[in-house]
């Protein structure tokens, strides 16, 4: 998954939502969220998690922001 691994190569997020999204990437969660989400939908969520905290939204979750970016990372990873 070279696409995959080269958008988050390029993606500029906090160190810190990084860290834990890597950290949290080690969990079964990730693995089963990786699994059952198609990629393209966790990037657009990661993407409107993204917008949401650069725009100060309301409804912004950094858990849900955390457990999305882990879920593309084990699929980066090709976690099955």
């Amino acid at each position: 998954m070279t696409d995959l691994t080269t958008h988050l190569s390029q993606m500029h997020r906090p160190g810190l939502l990084v860290k834990a999204a890597t950290l949290a990437c080690v969990t079964g969660d990730a693995h089963r969220r990786a699994k059952r989400r198609p990629v393209g939908k966790l990037l657009a969520e990661e993407e409107m998690l993204n917008a949401a905290r650069l725009g100060g939204g309301i409804g912004y979750s950094p858990t849900r922001h955390v457990q999305v970016m882990s879920a593309l990372l084990a699929a980066a990873r090709g976690v099955s």
